[in-house]
């Protein structure tokens, strides 16, 4: 892992394996809110599907076992997240992602919501 900034307050965790981003959530909102901040997100979304299929992630910050957690705006979207220090891990390219919430993203939200009625 290799520390990456943006301006003065944004500091998260890239892999040096596999691009993906580490920080904790109040980070993370803040690199949502930022303009440009996806930058950051410098790795290959293709290669960070093929991420999606590990299933044992130590945080990268305590050691601890991470969960698997699905979006709840954007249910495709599945990072990994800490129970002990609440550090989040976005694969290459699914920070991006979570940032941008698209048409699409929202389209399918109606669609989920008009099911479960």
């Amino acid at each position: 892992m290799v520390r990456k900034t943006y301006g003065r307050k944004i500091t998260v965790q890239r892999c040096t394996q596999c691009a993906g981003l580490f920080a904790k959530p109040d980070v993370l909102m803040e690199m949502k809110k930022e303009w440009m901040s996806e930058v950051l997100d410098t790795g290959d979304p293709k290669v960070g599907r093929r991420y999606d299929e590990v299933t044992e992630i130590k945080c990268p910050e305590c050691g601890s076992a991470m969960n698997k957690v699905a979006d709840p705006k954007q249910p495709h979207i599945g990072y990994e997240s800490c129970p002990s220090c609440e550090g989040m891990f976005f694969d290459a390219g699914e920070f991006s992602d979570w940032k941008h919430e698209t048409f699409w993203d929202k389209i399918r939200d109606l669609i989920r919501d008009r099911r479960a009625d």
